[in-house]
Parts: structure tokens; C-alpha cells; sequence
């Protein structure tokens, strides 16, 4: 009912604007505005598919490696960067992991476009961050806070220079970088460089 409402709609709205041979804000506005209701009934449908098609995948994927395994997963979602945040698989598989590691072993892995190879993206970074968290813990044992830097998404010498310049972290970074900029990594890529 509620597509067919939607089409119906933009078919007319089309004829409208074909037989006017010209459109503007307004009416198109007005358009948007009659096919919302419709719109917001598709996302619910939308979003209970997601929520009931992703949790049981992880039901049978817990079933089939064991609740010992299970509590020790690490889980990479790629997103593209503009849907990054509050991503809904995230949110979605948050729920199905152990709560006492979700923080550290779900892992959001924004991008710049949808990777040729998700599953090589997934384990390299994947691999490189338990990597780091191994090497912080020998490395920097002695100096947590450098330890966690590198665990993290910040730059290891962030800090350092900041020191060095005189400066500190902006309290406020432009909108658009989201929690990526006030984490100190890169928008596009989520990632920290190195020098």
C-alpha cells in the first residue's frame, strides 16, 4: 500500500511536471511532504527486516563455532563514511555480542566506497589492530596513556605535537567529520598516519 502510494505520487507529480514543462521547490516540497507518511511506513518495515535478518544470521553463526568462541568474536561492519555513525548493522550486532567486549571487539570500519575484496579490508585491519593492541601492552608497558594512543584510533605522536606546537585538541571541529574528526582519525578512512 505504501509503495504503491509512493509511486502513484511520483507519477503524478512526473505528469504535472511535464505537462507544466517546468517544476520548482515548491511543488516538489509538496510532493516530498505527501509521500512521507508512506516513506516512514516502508523504514519500519525496512528496519524490522534488517533487525530480524541480521540477528538470526548471528544466532546460527553463535550455534555453529560454540559460546566460547562466541565471546571472544571480533566483528568489522564496513560502512561507507556518510553512514558511518549509528550505523545499523552495528547497532544491530552490538546486541548479539558479549556486552563485556562490545567496546573493544566491535569494530566500525568506515570507508570511502564499498572495498572490491570486504572480507581482505575486514581481516587486514582486523589484524593490524590486535596487532597494535599486543604491541602497545610490550612496547609502551611502562606508559599507559602512550599504550592506549596506540591501541586507539589516535595518532601515536598526537600528543607529542601538540605539545610541541603549544596547542591542544580543537573542542570544536567542523560538523561534516563527525565523531571521525574529534577521534583524531581520518574522515575518509577511519585510519591514523604515522610519520
Amino acid at each position: 500500500m505504501s509503495c504503491d502510494r509512493i509511486l502513484s505520487e511520483a507519477v503524478r507529480f512526473i505528469d504535472a511536471s511535464l505537462k507544466a514543462g517546468t517544476f520548482d521547490m515548491v511543488s516538489f516540497n509538496r510532493f516530498a511532504a505527501t509521500v512521507y507518511p508512506s516513506v516512514r511506513v516502508n523504514m519500519t518495515f525496512a528496519a524490522t527486516a534488517q533487525i530480524t535478518g541480521i540477528e538470526s544470521l548471528m544466532k546460527r553463526w553463535r550455534t555453529l563455532i560454540g559460546e566460547k568462541a562466541w565471546s571472544d568474536l571480533y566483528v568489522t561492519v564496513l560502512s561507507i563514511w556518510t553512514t558511518a555513525e549509528l550505523n545499523q548493522a552495528s547497532i544491530i550486532i552490538r546486541r548479539t555480542m558479549n556486552q563485556a567486549k562490545v567496546d573493544t571487539h566491535l569494530i566500525d570500519l568506515p570507508t570511502v566506497e564499498t572495498p572490491s575484496d570486504p572480507i581482505f579490508v575486514a581481516l587486514d585491519n582486523l589484524a593490524r589492530i590486535v596487532q597494535d593492541n599486543v604491541a602497545a601492552e610490550m612496547v609502551f608497558n611502562t606508559d599507559l596513556k602512550v599504550a592506549d594512543a596506540l591501541k586507539g584510533k589516535e595518532d601515536l605522536l598526537s600528543d607529542e605535537i601538540l605539545q610541541q606546537i603549544g596547542g591542544s585538541v580543537p573542542a570544536a571541529r567542523t560538523a561534516g567529520f563527525g565523531t571521525a574528526a574529534r577521534s583524531g582519525a581520518c574522515p575518509v578512512t577511519g585510519h591514523t598516519a604515522s610519520v
